[in-house]
């Protein structure tokens, strides 16, 4: 990261240490789970169960919002397994008409299973999605049989969800109570369904826990994590606002969209604490965003979120060179061309005195994808403590909510 600060404007060790006190406080107090539960072997043991009995389904329709369903999605696409036994689905976080029939037109409704995420079970855009779903599935197999076919992720000791499986005798796994819905993507949410689409999740897990000890034991003020949070806290103050994420790998678009969810929903608290998170791609977005970027004003931190090394090998070929101008890409690997693209943007931003860091991964799989969760998850709860505000509520969603609620009411 290339902090281009004076001294007088960084959050200094003090501030970092004590936001760092106060979130080990947070997590030794049990109000927040989200790292206890990665140990939680019988938790785990319960999703490995539950994920064998579903695997004998061809379809897995997710439905799911949010933190129900973007983690889980950034995973899936990011590692790209071929040959699983069950296709993964997503349905829940829309409830535009044409959307749901274009997924449920991909359904073998004899052979699908319906996988139900809320935490309340009054998330109107993914119940109102699941009951349709419920409806076509019976219909395809019978009541009793599509009892069988159904598991819901709940709140484990009270709601409307967990009534209702209850009664209906549908499978259930839980979302502990001290887990919010953005920090919960390496739980059941996120990795029951990434589990039926042939990926390793306890490799997931291995690569978070790592991660989250190396904090917890030597996380220190210099700790990576914790610079990075303090690093666009102190932008933040500077009247830099706006956070781009710029990634150069196409398998984790995904996962920006899941940053844009846990940076806006965890910072946006007060009029005047809330950077705007916004996802680019590289090098698609030199092509649009970066006009302004580069010549627009200086109210913005960069991360380049780099891969390392790519698993397919291509290059080139030299009938390019029948391009004049772009012979110097002959047999160049589509590798060095993307690192290429990342250098030369973060190069030219630094050279207009723009604030850019880069965030390498060596390779996208398992363990990596464990660590760039518990990575943004830990930051933002740092970047939370440092501007003073609480990173783990929502208070603003439920005003939208309720105006929506007040509207269908009345046209009844």
């Amino acid at each position: 990261m290339r902090a281009d600060l004076a001294s007088e404007d960084r959050i200094t060790p003090l501030q970092i240490m004590n936001a760092r006190q106060e979130l080990l406080d947070i997590f030794a107090s049990g109000e927040q789970g989200w790292l206890k539960i990665l140990d939680d072997k019988k938790y785990w043991q319960t999703v490995k169960t539950q994920i064998q009995y579903f695997s004998k389904f061809k379809h897995l329709l997710v439905l799911g919002i949010g933190g129900s369903s973007l983690g889980c999605r950034a995973i899936i696409e990011a590692l790209r397994v071929s040959g699983a036994k069950t296709k993964i689905h997503f349905a829940g976080d829309t409830t535009d008409p044409d959307e749901i029939e274009a997924v449920f037109s991909q359904l073998d409704w004899k052979h699908t299973a319906i996988n139900v995420i809320s935490k309340s079970g009054e998330t109107l855009e993914t119940m109102s999605v699941f009951f349709l779903a419920k409806e076509r599935l019976e219909k395809a197999v019978g009541v009793k049989k599509a009892s069988k076919s159904i598991i819901c992720i709940t709140d484990p000791e009270k709601g409307a969800l967990l009534d209702f499986a209850r009664e209906n005798d549908y499978a259930i796994l839980s979302i502990p109570q001290n887990i919010g819905g953005r920090f919960s993507t390496l739980t059941a949410i996120g990795l029951f369904p990434a589990g039926l689409a042939g990926i390793n999740i306890f490799k997931i897990l291995s690569g978070a826990i790592a991660l989250r000890n190396d904090w917890q034991q030597y996380g220190g003020a210099s700790h990576i994590i914790n610079q990075f949070a303090a690093y666009h806290t102190a932008h933040y103050y500077k009247k830099r606002g706006i956070h781009v994420l710029f990634c150069y790998a196409s398998a984790l678009k995904r996962f920006t969209a899941w940053y844009q969810q846990i940076w806006a929903e965890s910072l946006g608290k007060t009029p005047v604490a809330g950077p705007t998170p916004i996802m680019a791609i590289g090098p698609t977005d030199q092509h649009s965003q970066l006009q302004l970027f580069q010549d627009g004003p200086n109210d913005k931190v960069y991360t380049f979120l780099q891969v390392e090394s790519f698993q397919a090998k291509p290059r080139v070929p030299v009938a390019i060179t029948r391009m004049a101008n772009l012979s110097y890409a002959k047999n160049q690997s589509f590798q060095n061309l993307i690192q290429s693209a990342l250098i030369g943007t973060s190069e030219a931003l630094m050279a207009q005195n723009k604030p850019v860091g880069i965030l390498s991964i060596k390779k996208i799989d398992e363990i990596s994808l464990g660590q760039l969760f518990v990575f943004y998850e830990i930051a933002v709860a740092m970047m939370g403590l440092m501007l003073h505000i609480n990173p783990f509520n929502q208070p603003g969603v439920e005003d939208s909510k309720q105006r929506v609620k007040k509207l269908l009411t009345s046209n009844r």
